[in-house]
This record gives structure tokens, sequence and C-alpha cells, in this order.
């Protein structure tokens, strides 16, 4: 199940009814905003693809660079 909510100090206020009882113990994911699509409905893919480029460690895996050249437009195709 996926919610929406906002914190409000210490508080987490949801934005919808959760069909859960009273004092129900609950796991909450925290997802940055680079990490979900954004509110106008536009994928978030190339920039998180670049953000796991960037982040791991592919040469010393033996994984060149150019092997990414030219295999997704970054272009929105509007």
């Amino acid at each position: 199940m996926k919610i929406k909510g906002i914190k409000r100090k210490s508080t987490i206020e949801i934005f919808q009814e959760i069909n859960i009882p009273d004092g129900q113990e609950i796991v909450i994911e925290i997802l940055s905003e680079d990490s979900i699509t954004s509110v106008s409905g536009k994928s978030q893919f190339w920039k998180s693809l670049e953000k796991f480029r960037q982040e791991q460690e592919l040469e010393t895996a033996g994984i060149e660079p150019e092997v990414f050249a030219d295999v997704r437009d970054s272009s929105p195709g509007l």
C-alpha cells in the first residue's frame, strides 16, 4: 500500500483514510524526491539512471562508460 502524507515535527499526517486499526504498528519507508515520480507526472528515470552511474563504481567492475553511449535518449519526447 502506498499513501501520501506530510511530516509535522514528530507526527506524520496522512492525506487519506487507511483501513488499519488504531494502535497497529506500521513501517514507513521514506523516499526522496529524486526516487519518485514527480507531481507533474514526468518520470525521474533519466535522473535516477545518471545518479546510479555516478554512485556505482562501474569501472572497477570492468564496465567502461562507453558501454552506455547512445543507449537511451535523455529527451522527454514531447
